[in-house]
Order: structure tokens, then sequence, then C-alpha cells
């Protein structure tokens, strides 16, 4: 039996590779060439993202398009006028707070009926001769 286990093969030689992956990158980046070259990279990237966001910025007042902070400031100035509403409307006019039927799994009374006054027959109108079209 050469391969006893071949999935335990594949995860040797895995291991391998990745130990000599990992002293590789360990020796590279203890070098200062590596350090200033990652320094470099991040204040490039950091800039980069500076200079979009104040282009968006800019982008967004010339199109009269509301950024994310006046959103959330209406957003806060809707939530302040629906809370002085909620304290000026009567508390049975809330719809959250009205009581709800008691769940059950009995169906609901019906409503008690109400006598009706008994149908009575139209009157038919009289038509003259003279009223129609010839």
């Amino acid at each position: 039996m050469i391969f006893s286990n071949p999935f335990q093969r594949v995860r040797e030689a895995v291991t391998l590779l990745e130990d000599g992956i990992n002293a590789l990158a360990a020796r590279k980046m203890e070098s200062k060439q590596f350090a200033q070259a990652a320094s470099q990279i991040a204040r490039v990237s950091l800039g980069v993202r500076h200079v979009f966001e104040k282009t968006l910025a800019c982008s967004f007042k010339r199109l009269d398009i509301p950024s994310r902070r006046d959103l959330f400031e209406l957003n806060s100035l809707v939530r302040r006028v629906e809370d002085k509403l909620d304290h000026l409307l009567p508390p049975h006019a809330v719809p959250s707070l009205a009581p709800r039927p008691a769940r059950t799994r009995r169906p609901p009374e019906p409503p008690a009926k109400v006598a009706l006054k008994p149908a009575t027959k139209r009157k038919v109108k009289e038509v003259k001769d003279d009223a129609l079209p010839s």
C-alpha cells in the first residue's frame, strides 16, 4: 500500500507549501523596503479615498442631492415633528394604542341583528304620451 490515505498526503503537501511561502514572506516583510512600500501604499490609498469623497461631495452639491448627514438631520426633524403630533392627538386616535380584539380560536360573535323597516313598493310614475320621442 503506497497511498494509505491520499487526503493525508495532500494535506502534508499543502502544509509544506504554506510553510515555505510563510517563511519567504516573513523574510521579505522584515526588510526596510517592504515597510516603506506598505506605508506608501497606505498613504496613497488614503489620499485617493479623501479626493474621491471630496469630489463626490462636490458632485452631490452641484446636482442638489442631499448628503447622508443631510438625510440624518431630516430624519431627526421628521421624528421630532411626529412626536409632537402624537402629543397633540387625543389618546384614542392613536391606532397602535387602540384596544385589539381578543385572540381566540373561536370566531367573533356576530353583531346583534337590528330590526329593519319592511320594504315598500315604489310608485310607478306615469309617463305622458307626448313626452315619448316619436
